[in-house]
């Protein structure tokens, strides 16, 4: 039976990534969006220091206060939040923490834990070396003192649950909506781009996103087709051999790289782009997917589950380390002019209520267990 709580549930809600632009930031400010539309929770936000400074963020109504997380490099911000934030939520009246990404606060309260993947678990060894091994074990320790897990996908459950039954059995898909952010402005152009086909690949360079896949083909598919590789994201730990082949092919003439590309613009490269190309070996969701199909962009992905899952059928998808399978459906892309259109909400993706729900039942759950010692 779910515990009972009063009229209005205060969460204390971690959201350190709130002033990034990656995938999991804006993950992580659509789930402060959601919250917002419940009338029966109050929220306590835990921003990075220079947002919480931010009065003009456009935050819920439902927001009642504000926690600033002091910037003071990732592993020092890693452990405020695990042994400093908890006591802040709780001087703030908070009943239950919800932490988005990684590290759950200690505390006596109840405690909900997002985990997008299990990447830091199964493939420490591409992050670096404080990050290899402190961050581990303050996974999970946090996904241990967890009270309920939610997660994007089916996929992941299956895979926490792989990795520990336990932790399989307190975890629940929420799902997440076609959060819009990327479509809340009017398109605008990559002059470089104009009048130019291209594949588009979205993401950082590290070895999981396994770009070199597409580095090793690009030579014959730019010598047949003409066409660019144009790579969209930030670096990551070691990334450096993934960045030499990139400058080797831009040297080249056949690839361009975007680093820090505005919403604006990534819409447009979305909306121009001949295929989105994503060979990644492991992801919990898969964003750019579904980014790139609601402006019928056409989508080539890797067999990761998670990556079948969110394209519902309408993705082809190869082996990460089939490399002819790659370069010939690349060269079939090629040979299709896709059909753009304004952004459509692919039917599959549920509702912001649906959603909402999920993550409230969640929060049932998990003061349940808390409730039961």
């Amino acid at each position: 039976m779910a515990a009972s709580y009063a009229l209005t549930l205060r969460v204390g809600l971690v959201a350190e990534t709130f002033d990034r632009h990656d995938g999991i930031a804006r993950v992580g400010r659509q789930l402060i969006t959601l919250m917002g539309t419940q009338t029966d929770i109050e929220l306590v936000l835990a921003l990075p220091e220079a947002a919480a400074k931010n009065r003009d963020l456009g935050l819920p109504s439902n927001v009642t206060d504000v926690i600033s997380i002091p910037h003071s490099g990732q592993i020092a911000q890693a452990a405020w939040v695990r042994w400093r934030l908890g006591g802040e939520f709780a001087k703030r009246g908070a009943e239950l923490i919800h932490a988005s990404k990684h590290v759950l606060p200690v505390s006596r309260l109840a405690g909900v834990l997002t985990v997008h993947d299990l990447t830091l678990l199964h493939n420490a060894r591409q992050f670096r070396l404080a990050k290899r091994f402190l961050l581990p074990r303050q996974y999970i320790e946090s996904i241990e003192r967890a009270d309920a897990i939610v997660t994007h996908t089916e996929a992941v459950v299956a895979s926490v649950a792989s990795h520990n039954a336990k932790w399989g059995s307190k975890s629940r898909k929420v799902g997440l909506p076609f959060g819009g952010e990327l479509f809340s402005a009017p398109a605008e152009s990559v002059e470089e781009l104009v009048d130019t086909k291209f594949c588009l690949a979205v993401g950082d360079l590290s070895p999981r996103k396994n770009l070199d896949a597409l580095i090793s083909v690009w030579p014959s598919v730019f010598e047949q087709t003409g066409m660019l590789l144009v790579v969209v994201g930030s670096g990551g730990w070691k990334s450096q051999e993934t960045l030499r082949g990139i400058d080797s092919l831009i040297s080249q003439g056949s690839a361009r790289r975007v680093v820090g590309a505005s919403d604006a613009s990534l819409r447009w490269m979305y909306e121009h782009a001949t295929a989105l190309l994503y060979p990644s070996r492991e992801e919990g969701y898969g964003l750019p997917i579904v980014e790139a199909m609601a402006v019928g962009t056409q989508v080539i992905a890797s067999t990761d589950p998670a990556l079948v899952e969110v394209a519902n059928g309408g993705a082809v998808h190869l082996d990460p380390d089939d490399s002819k399978g790659w370069h010939d459906a690349i060269l079939v892309a090629a040979r299709f002019t896709t059909q753009h259109h304004a952004p459509v909400i692919p039917s599959w993706i549920p509702s912001v209520a649906i959603v909402a729900k999920s993550i409230v039942e969640s929060y049932s759950d998990a003061l349940s267990a808390s409730a039961r010692g």
